[in-house]
């Protein structure tokens, strides 16, 4: 067949590395040309994609059912922003995506870092101070006078100085659009789930 591209679209870091890496194991497993033929022939690009989705909860499936009329078991609450940023790499050509909004780069990695880093760490940190402040999400943390200005000096002093700033992107205004995306009530995060599996996402 012809080259094509293998493109993950989850919240993986370095997805594309670790499609590619269990495809091949797959592959020698399997035995005969094939690996040789997946790393001379299929690209497996990183990507990185940033919407805030919180767990579906009773609220949202009485909110669905009320809004739609019909019963539905997963509906899917989301906030307006979305950004999928893709690494370039289709040796076969691809879709112009780039028309629907998607940020084909050249390297992912800055991108994530910056995801990770500023969007992740002070979510956590919004989660932790908010949970020891009484907060029950992390809007009502993020609105707090006290909490909000102690996570934007982390951001500045101790996140922001830690990124290569990736192409196009302004390290500064994008944490302070984070922190608008956090004072958002309808996403309810819920600032025990959010702190919950800190072990998982500190390292």
């Amino acid at each position: 067949t012809a080259p094509l591209t293998v493109v993950s679209c989850d919240n993986l870091r370095a997805n594309g590395p670790a499609t590619l890496r269990v495809v091949s194991e797959l592959a020698e497993h399997r035995g005969g040309d094939l690996a040789g033929w997946i790393h001379g022939t299929v690209a497996f690009p990183s990507s990185m994609v940033d919407r805030m989705v919180p767990a579906t909860t009773e609220d949202v499936r009485a909110l669905a059912a009320e809004r739609t009329g019909m019963a539905d078991a997963w509906p899917v609450v989301t906030e307006p922003f979305s950004q999928w940023v893709l690494e370039d790499a289709f040796p076969g050509g691809r879709p112009p995506w780039e028309r629907a909004g998607v940020e084909l780069v050249a390297d992912v990695a800055p991108f994530e870092q910056a995801k990770l880093r500023i969007l992740n760490g002070a979510h956590s940190a919004l989660a932790y101070l908010g949970l020891l402040a009484g907060h029950a999400t992390i809007a009502d943390s993020v609105e707090d006078p006290a909490l909000r200005p102690a996570v934007e000096a982390m951001l500045r002093h101790e996140v922001i100085p830690t990124l290569a700033p990736p192409p196009g992107l302004d390290l500064p205004t994008y944490a302070a659009i984070v922190l608008r995306r956090f004072d958002n009530h309808p996403l309810a995060y819920a600032t025990a789930k959010v702190a919950g599996d800190g072990s998982q996402k500190l390292p």
